[in-house]
């Protein structure tokens, strides 16, 4: 029988046919318009249709198959849309010329470039950019410096035509020629990044910055110019830029006290000047500079005895020293304008890169013998014998010889050898070290 929950009412046995097989009857019970359902399957359609969270399997014969061929499948045509290219125009006409936005893919760095090369001053009849929008412009620039493919599409766009404008400006804040130079140090890094900085003069917009009234101007400045002169042509570029005036005014800036001067931008000025002296073209310009005597100024300056920013400024200032000693006719003009009582006080500093640069220094000077004398006069003797057993093993080396330098001269030979104890005496003035060079005694 059919439960009453069912929409199928029960209907009376049909006396036409008969269902006892005995009696010739058909076994198939023809009542309702199926099968009759067994015991079994009306208990599971009962719990079924009772309790909806704990239904039973029904049988296979009543489970409805789904035929989920291919010709039922259904798509939706919006999700298509993206086969098919956009043929609209690239960058529409109503694009905001003064907008600063980060774009993507080949426009990224082209975009800002554009917003740069507008003006600056109103009344040119076209749109005209603030201070502190370019001041934003620069910095979304210079944060997408970061891998050789953006600095590439920077030149080729010609970024630094409105950046060498910007160091160039009258009344110019600050910050816009900070970031400025930033991002042409960010240039430098490349051969055609140097090029054109050096096509449109930016280097002598640069070097006239070092003496700016903002510290952070210097600052930039120096790095921008120190960037340049790691690199062989930039160097020579800076040599040459305004007939040399630009070591003149970075020989200027070093020895400079007035208070927006710094420990740092001093630093960076003699670190430019040591890079520059690294030719014999830049010892040569660095010579008809006065750089020699600058860099004993800066010496004794009270920049220099400042702790800590005082230590890489007294190592810049020795390393350019040092250069400019390994020249022969740069080594007699260091001797005759005092550079060696400048460089022995140098030997009892406590940072080792000090040390280094003086030893390395008094090396190069103590080749003339004028210079062998004067030192075994002073009281550097012992201070070298000090340092024969300094920590750093270059340090010590230098030291070395220059004590077996200045051991060849005879005035100076007995000096040394009361300076020396025995165990240093074996290490200067043994033969298998020296060779024949060093007389023995």
């Amino acid at each position: 029988r059919v439960p009453a929950a069912t929409s199928r009412t029960p209907r009376a046995r049909s006396r036409g046919r008969r269902a006892d097989p005995s009696r010739g009857g058909d076994a198939r019970c023809r009542v309702g318009r199926g099968p009759k359902l067994s015991t079994l399957s009306e208990a599971a359609l009962s719990a079924n249709l009772a309790s909806p969270r704990s239904r039973a399997p029904l049988p296979f014969a009543m489970v409805k198959h789904v035929n989920l061929n291919h010709a039922m499948r259904a798509f939706d045509p919006q999700g298509l849309q993206d086969r098919h290219p956009d043929r609209s125009e690239p960058f529409p006409k109503h694009v905001v010329p003064t907008e600063i936005a980060v774009a993507y893919g080949g426009r990224r760095v082209r975009k800002l470039v554009d917003v740069l090369r507008l003006p600056a001053i109103a009344g040119t009849g076209s749109e005209t950019l603030s201070p502190g929008e370019r001041a934003r412009c620069m910095r979304y620039l210079l944060g997408l410096m970061t891998d050789q493919e953006a600095k590439a599409e920077a030149v080729a766009c010609e970024v630094a035509a409105p950046l060498a404008a910007t160091l160039t400006r009258e009344n110019e804040s600050a910050e816009n020629k900070t970031l400025a130079c930033e991002l042409l140090a960010s240039l430098a890094h490349s051969l055609e990044g140097r090029g054109s900085i050096v096509a449109i003069d930016a280097l002598v917009a640069a070097a006239a910055l070092l003496k700016d009234d903002d510290t952070r101007v210097r600052v930039s400045a120096g790095e921008f110019l120190a960037s340049m002169a790691k690199h062989a042509d930039g160097a020579a570029a800076a040599l040459r830029a305004a007939e040399g005036n630009v070591l003149v005014l970075l020989a200027t800036a070093a020895v400079d006290d007035s208070p927006p001067a710094s420990a740092a931008a001093k630093t960076l000025c003699c670190e430019t000047l040591a890079l520059l002296t690294l030719t014999d073209e830049g010892t040569t310009r660095a010579l008809e500079a006065k750089t020699v005597f600058s860099m004993m100024t800066v010496l004794t300056s009270e920049s220099a005895r400042s702790v800590p920013d005082g230590a890489p400024l007294k190592a810049a200032a020795a390393r350019c020293l040092k250069n400019v000693c390994q020249h022969g006719v740069g080594k007699i003009a260091a001797f005759e304008t005092g550079a060696l009582d400048a460089l022995v006080p140098l030997l009892r500093s406590r940072d080792t890169d000090v040390r280094l640069q003086a030893t390395g220094a008094l090396l190069c000077l103590t080749v003339e013998i004028e210079a062998k004398k004067a030192l075994a006069r002073t009281n550097a003797l012992f201070d070298l014998c000090a340092l024969l057993r300094d920590g750093h093993a270059a340090v010590a080396e230098n030291a070395l010889r220059v004590v077996q330098q200045c051991a060849e001269a005879p005035d100076a030979r007995k000096r040394i050898r009361d300076a020396l104890s025995n165990r240093d005496k074996a290490l200067v003035f043994d033969e298998r070290v020296v060779g024949n060079c060093v007389v023995s005694f």
